[in-house]
């Protein structure tokens, strides 16, 4: 540097212009290579996402009680897809439950519980799949509601049953914490004991029900609830860095260029809907006419009633014709009035048609619907 500035005032002043050019460019070029113009943003920031605490309520008319499999909440969202148990209260009949969902749109769905009895419930008749958007700015928070009709134990078909069973297994998969460890070894004793109850259930689908336990491991990590942060920043940072001017021309460009980016997530597959018939039963009425005779009371005369001149009367054939007899050989009237007599009695008047018939239990399938994520046709 000392050299240069002697020389500088050794020359002409445009040629010390040309001097000091050259001193800065190499200044600039030390501070690139050393990263002195770098930004705050080649530093990526993790944005989490906020969250909001969703209620499930689940309702039953009759049966669901400690004994009981719970209800399982079936959460679907773009990046979380798990499930959630919503076990009774302790008088039965009604459970609450909340999971923490990040903001965005979900559809909840249910499995049914099965009783200790080998009964079930109708959901999707009274608690169908329903789409929910979580927002942290609105005023409330989301609540799903569940309401169950319970279904008889003969009226559960061993199809009903079957459908339950790997539901459930699916549900200890990818369930959160309330699948997992000792809770999902009580739910799946539960099942296979409930499931023995039915009087419906094939051997197939009790040993179904049996081996579960086999099928899936209650210890795995519990399901992502919501979803990773994402980092918004990493595609900013690096057209940044791919800008800088550089000392040694495309070198450093060719190193810019080669820095990895954040992958993005691969794209969720299609849905392929598994259609399930869903029966139910219905009371139909199987007619039988016949024919019903009508009564009605009516006079009928069932005699006579003989009367004499001197007053004599009977109702006796044979005493009126002795008295008869008696009067004419005493030289008298022996003439005779007769009244018929009547008497009330209940007699067929006619006939009517009436149908005789009964109701019988007839099983018809209402609708079909999909065993993963509950869509209806």
């Amino acid at each position: 540097m000392n050299g240069l500035s002697q020389w500088a005032r050794s020359h002409k002043p445009q040629a010390a212009a040309i001097a000091a050019a050259i001193v800065v460019a190499i200044v600039v070029a030390i501070a690139v290579a050393s990263g002195a113009f770098a930004t705050s943003e080649q530093q990526p920031e993790q944005q989490e996402s906020r969250t909001v605490d969703v209620t499930l309520s689940v309702t039953a008319d009759h049966g669901w009680d400690e004994n009981s499999t719970p209800a399982i909440a079936h959460i679907e969202g773009d990046d979380v897809d798990f499930y959630h148990a919503v076990t009774p209260d302790a008088d039965g009949n009604k459970g609450t439950s909340t999971v923490e969902l990040a903001e965005g749109d979900y559809t909840v769905s249910f499995v049914s519980p099965v009783n200790s009895d080998g009964s079930a419930f109708d959901i999707y008749d009274t608690g169908a799949p329903v789409d929910i958007t979580v927002d942290a700015d609105a005023k409330t928070a989301p609540a799903v509601m569940c309401p169950m009709a319970q279904i008889p134990a003969d009226k559960v078909t061993d199809d009903m049953l079957a459908d339950i069973v790997d539901k459930t297994k699916d549900a200890i998969k990818k369930g959160d914490e309330t699948l997992k460890g000792d809770a999902g070894t009580g739910i799946l004793d539960k099942l296979d004991g409930n499931v023995a109850k039915n009087p419906n259930a094939s051997d197939k689908t009790k040993q179904e029900a049996t081996d579960a336990d086999k099928n899936v491991n209650v210890n795995d990590k519990p399901a992502q609830t919501t979803p990773s942060a994402k980092n918004d920043n990493n595609v900013k940072a690096d057209s940044n860095a791919g800008s800088q001017p550089s000392g040694n021309g495309s070198s450093n460009a060719g190193s810019a260029s080669s820095k990895p980016s954040q992958s993005s997530q691969p794209s969720k597959p299609a849905h392929t809907h598994t259609w399930v018939n869903h029966t139910a039963t219905r009371q139909v009425w199987v007619s039988n006419w016949v024919d019903v005779p009508d009564y009605g009371t009516q006079q009928v005369v069932v005699g006579n009633t003989y009367i004499f001149s001197d007053g004599y009367s009977t109702t006796d054939i044979n005493a009126a014709k002795a008295h008869g007899r008696e009067l004419a050989m005493a030289g008298k009237d022996c003439g005779y009035q007769t009244k018929p007599v009547y008497e009330n009695q209940t007699v067929q008047i006619g006939s009517h048609k009436e149908d005789h018939g009964s109701y019988t239990t007839e099983t018809y399938v209402d609708y079909v619907y999909c065993s993963s994520c509950g869509a209806r046709q």
